[in-house]
């Protein structure tokens, strides 16, 4: 725990359509995908993710990398919840002068913390499902991230929530004989859902995604 003003990666996110949906599912859904998170990315999450409002999450990342991770993990765990829902994402980096909270993401204050619910909040037309924000000297790196994020949320949105299990599994599996066996289809369906379903297409983008961050850390 620190008390001195630092950079941070700050992540927040809410749930698209939030009034649409049964409030009461959605909560518990939604804590189980937090839960989840925070098991799975424990060592890397300084402050972890916490459900601020009744569909608003916020927590503190170690790294870039480690948020970019965190946002593919809980993109690609919500497909298994039984309330389906979309989120918004913003990734900041920014400052929180405030000690670091290691036990739940309240009680700091700082720019970082201002800025990124600023993002979140912001109802404007051009509002993006995720947003990356990175210092001046970092903008152009942002600005791919935020383009390649485009482009995965134009794949994501041609996925009918009836389909959520099932890309789940062909994300995770490159076999189609073995997704086949899981959903009691043959490998010539499988195989073109992947492909009407863009499905190598998200993987491979995914990958350029991470292929890319090394050289954008460096810029941080």
């Amino acid at each position: 725990m620190t008390s001195k003003k630092e950079t941070a990666f700050i992540l927040m996110g809410d749930v698209s359509a939030s009034r649409e949906l049964d409030a009461a599912k959605l909560q518990t859904a939604l804590r189980e995908l937090v839960e989840k998170t925070n098991e799975q990315f424990k060592p890397e999450t300084p402050s972890p993710y916490t459900i601020t409002l009744g569909d608003e999450f916020q927590g503190v990342t170690q790294s870039l990398h480690s948020g970019i991770r965190t946002i593919f993990y809980m993109e690609e765990n919500r497909l298994l919840l039984p309330v389906p829902f979309r989120l918004h994402y913003v990734l900041h980096q920014g400052f929180i002068e405030t000690a670091i909270n290691p036990d739940k993401a309240w009680g700091m204050m700082g720019e970082g913390l201002t800025r990124a619910r600023e993002l979140l909040t912001d109802k404007g037309r051009n509002r993006r499902r995720y947003t990356i924000s990175l210092p001046t000297e970092a903008a152009p790196h942002a600005a791919q991230l935020n383009r390649n994020f485009a482009v995965l949320d134009g794949i994501i949105s041609r996925w009918n929530p009836d389909d959520y299990e099932l890309i789940f599994d062909m994300i995770q599996n490159e076999s189609d004989a073995e997704v086949g066996k899981l959903h009691g289809k043959d490998r010539t369906q499988i195989y073109r859902r992947r492909k009407t379903l863009m499905i190598n297409e998200y993987n491979l983008l995914k990958q350029a995604v991470f292929a890319g961050l090394e050289f954008m850390e460096a810029a941080l």
